[in-house]
């Protein structure tokens, strides 16, 4: 496994070998405290396998006026006046996207009427975003991490997440040997890029079963475009002979972006 780990993650709101993508278009292990009203306390559980569990829920994606010309501290980045923080119901969309940025340790800080609200790291996929430029790999890698924490179940889900980010790692977890999806895109150029490459039918009746929506076949799109038979087409790239990592997956036209593949548990 890697020495950085691959991250399982507990997601509140949603065989082993992957398929692979004909399009089926549908339209560190200490308590965290997290700040806003919907999140509660996480101990980590002692996960042998060296994962990290969060609390999730997002079940809106949408980075609508988030700037990534500029670092997250400034307001031209992230504006405390703006639609985001100014909704204390959307503020959940920025503790994500900055857990999913800022590595432990790193934090930003915003006074929304006269309230500071501060949000912390905990991947680190884009460090250098906190008072920097996101350039087209940080936006992509954000993207992925934001959509694989996508679910509209509103149930609680473990989750394990590989890729080939240093943050993140391609180790295995024997606890979570279900390949469920592999999710890529960017939501932050105006493409409106937000794909999921489905595992097998097998495993996305066990995703299904778990309370994971935007990979089922039976559960709702979550807006997002569904490929099977990713890797016959081929849509991705993997790495690995068992539970193999999607590395790169592609949409119908266009380049490779950066993907953050996810594991579930079969039990």
């Amino acid at each position: 496994m890697s020495t950085k780990g691959a991250f399982a993650f507990h997601l509140a709101l949603l065989s082993t070998m992957p398929a692979g993508c004909d399009e089926e278009s549908t339209s560190a292990p200490e308590e965290l405290q997290f700040r806003a009203t919907t999140r509660s306390e996480v101990a980590t559980p002692g996960d042998p396998d060296g994962g990290i569990f969060i609390n999730n829920g997002l079940d809106d994606p949408d980075v609508s006026g988030v700037n990534p010309a500029y670092g997250l501290s400034t307001n031209e980045g992230l504006d405390p006046a703006g639609d985001l923080l100014a909704d204390p119901d959307r503020r959940d969309t920025i503790e994500y996207l900055v857990e999913c940025a800022l590595p432990p340790g790193a934090s930003i800080t915003k006074v929304v009427d006269g309230e500071p609200l501060e949000f912390d790291g905990q991947i680190g996929l884009a460090p250098e975003w906190e008072d920097g430029e996101c350039d087209e790999d940080c936006q992509e890698w954000v993207s992925a991490c934001l959509l694989a924490r996508t679910n509209v179940s509103g149930q609680t889900v473990s989750l394990w997440m590989r890729a080939d980010h240093p943050a993140i790692g391609t180790g295995t977890s024997l606890r979570f040997p279900v390949y469920e999806a592999s999710f890529f895109g960017n939501l932050f150029d105006g493409s409106g890029q937000k794909n999921i490459c489905q595992g097998s039918v097998a495993s996305s009746t066990v995703a299904f079963l778990d309370g994971r929506t935007c990979s089922a076949e039976l559960g709702e799109s979550c807006g997002f475009t569904k490929h099977n038979d990713c890797e016959l087409a081929p849509r991705c790239t993997f790495w690995g002979l068992l539970q193999p990592t999607a590395v790169g997956c592609a949409p119908p036209s266009g380049a490779p972006y950066h993907t953050i593949t996810t594991y579930i548990s079969a039990i």
